[in-house]
């Protein structure tokens, strides 16, 4: 298996492991070595070259941790943000928590670094997810 393949796998099984374990107070710790603190593009783009993301291929497998407490009867289900796992249905969620105009101030990042958001830190600013995330919003939060 590839080096480039096996980074692509180990991005998309993350968030499943990680939604096993539920929301959490941690940090996902320090942007990888091999990314250099760059967005890591999945399926939606191209690793290295600034691709396009979408919110189906790039955010969504992100946000799959967020569906342990943010569904229907969840823990956090009486939020603005409660999410059906379907990612043509949860991208009218996600994308209010956006600002296009001034991406790093959107909510969505503010909650998913902790500031705020009861399930602790999800992913710190400067993670290589955190950085997805906000070069996904900078490209004007594409679905």
């Amino acid at each position: 298996m590839s080096s480039d393949r096996r980074e692509r796998h180990r991005w998309l099984l993350a968030p499943l492991l990680l939604a096993a374990l539920g929301c959490a107070d941690f940090s996902r710790g320090a942007p990888s070595p091999d990314t250099g603190g760059a967005a890591t593009p999945g399926d939606g783009g191209t690793k290295g070259d600034g691709g396009t993301l979408s919110f189906a291929a790039d955010i969504t497998p992100l946000l799959a941790t967020c569906t342990n407490c943010h569904v229907a009867g969840g823990q956090a289900s009486d939020t603005s943000l409660v999410l059906t796992g379907n990612a043509a249905a949860d991208y009218a969620a996600v994308v209010a928590l956006v600002d296009t105009a001034a991406p790093a101030s959107s909510r969505i990042l503010s909650k998913v670094s902790g500031n705020g958001h009861g399930g602790g830190t999800i992913y710190a600013a400067g993670t290589p997810q955190y950085e997805i995330i906000l070069a996904w919003i900078q490209q004007g939060a594409p679905p």
